[in-house]
């Protein structure tokens, strides 16, 4: 979820005196991210190693020992699925409202734990809505929106994040394979959202904005779905993903904060004055998923396909060439272009003989190439 940036570089202009503040210590600090709801699992928590801003990302943390532990002593064992991605194996473990949990880390000879965290009863969503708005003279898009409130007064931080999943045809039927011109694709959120009630006299929000759909963006072409997931945080919980918004929004600058100013949950006992980075989440949390069909959207908005590039070629190739048609100077062309050749067919008549050749960009038709044809088990038509 979260980006953790060492500055270990700082570019001043010439007049100004260079400054490098000392924080090798932070160098090689083990980030953990992760996070318990009363949702069904698997739960994930992810370590990796802090890098440097010329870096590209941090190396992940294998060979870890983690656990769950809840205020009553009960553990459950996280297993290493892939190079630093640890995750829960049983399928009938899941946080419960009321109930504390720490997190416990053990690399080699260091012991890491988080704070007891108490898991906030969830917050059922009213709704998730959207409005047609004009982002400017020329372009339109929809904004998600997101309502809810607690009639007990008692959550006031809450956090939201998306999965959102789209259909799509793509423009060119094969008709040796009818199953491939349906699709279904979804995009990875790397976005979370958040909001407080705390200056408020009632525990309400109505309307929390989520992601923006452009016209530019194919989601909205034939039909949509979005699962929202709403989460209710603790306040110290809430400050820390506070903290590092205003962080991912403002690097850059001198005076910005950098990542290890961020108070976590999570201590080396072994060691206390061995820093680490991240916070172990937890939080109840409740879903809402709903459809927009392109028939519910206003006309003036008007989604691109996502396929305005795609285009059909027929290459008539001699006889002789049936057995390699890439020997056609136009087929090889467009193959070189990423064009693919997705049937054949032979003619014979009074004419000669010859063989038809179809070619174009494989995701024009086929529509595993964007995504996949296999329908989502959620999915309502």
């Amino acid at each position: 979820m979260w980006k953790y940036i060492i500055i270990l570089i700082l570019l001043c202009s010439s007049c100004i005196e260079e400054y490098s503040p000392d924080i090798s210590k932070y160098e090689n600090v083990l980030v953990v991210d992760g996070k318990l709801t009363n949702l069904p699992g698997p739960y994930m928590v992810k370590l990796s190693r802090s890098y440097r801003y010329e870096q590209n990302v941090g190396q992940p943390v294998s060979g870890a020992q983690i656990k769950i532990i809840d205020n009553e002593g009960l553990e459950e064992v996280l297993k290493e699925t892939d190079k630093g991605v640890y995750v829960t194996t049983d399928s009938s473990f899941t946080g419960i409202a009321g109930k504390s949990y720490k997190l416990q880390i053990i690399i080699e000879d260091e012991v890491f734990e988080s704070e007891m965290e108490t898991l906030i009863p969830p917050v059922q969503i009213d709704s998730v809505f959207w409005e047609h708005i004009k982002v400017n003279k020329q372009n339109d898009a929809i904004q998600l929106l997101v309502a809810t409130h607690d009639p007990n007064n008692k959550t006031r931080y809450y956090g939201w994040d998306y999965y959102d999943t789209w259909k799509y045809l793509v423009p060119i039927d094969d008709s040796d394979h009818p199953d491939r011109r349906e699709g279904y694709a979804s995009s990875t959120n790397y976005n979370f959202y958040i909001a407080s009630t705390i200056n408020r006299h009632a525990d309400i929000i109505e309307r929390q904005p989520l992601l923006l759909i452009g016209e530019d963006i194919n989601k909205l072409h034939l039909r949509y779905s979005i699962l929202v997931t709403q989460y209710a945080y603790s306040e110290k919980a809430f400050k820390y993903l506070k903290d590092l918004v205003s962080l991912n929004q403002n690097q850059g600058s001198l005076f910005d904060p950098i990542p290890y100013s961020l108070t976590g949950n999570i201590k080396c006992v072994s060691d206390r004055n061995l820093p680490i980075l991240g916070y172990f989440i937890v939080a109840g949390a409740s879903e809402k998923r709903i459809f927009i069909d392109r028939s519910e959207l206003p006309e003036e908005y008007r989604p691109v396909s996502g396929f305005e590039d795609c285009d059909l070629e027929l290459v008539f190739v001699r006889l002789e060439f049936k057995d390699n048609v890439r020997m056609d100077h136009r087929v090889d062309s467009l193959m070189n272009k990423g064009y693919e050749i997705f049937k054949e067919a032979l003619e014979i008549g009074s004419g000669g003989n010859r063989v038809h050749v179809y070619l174009a960009k494989k995701r024009c038709f086929d529509s595993r190439a964007s995504g996949t044809n296999i329908k989502p088990d959620f999915w309502i038509d």
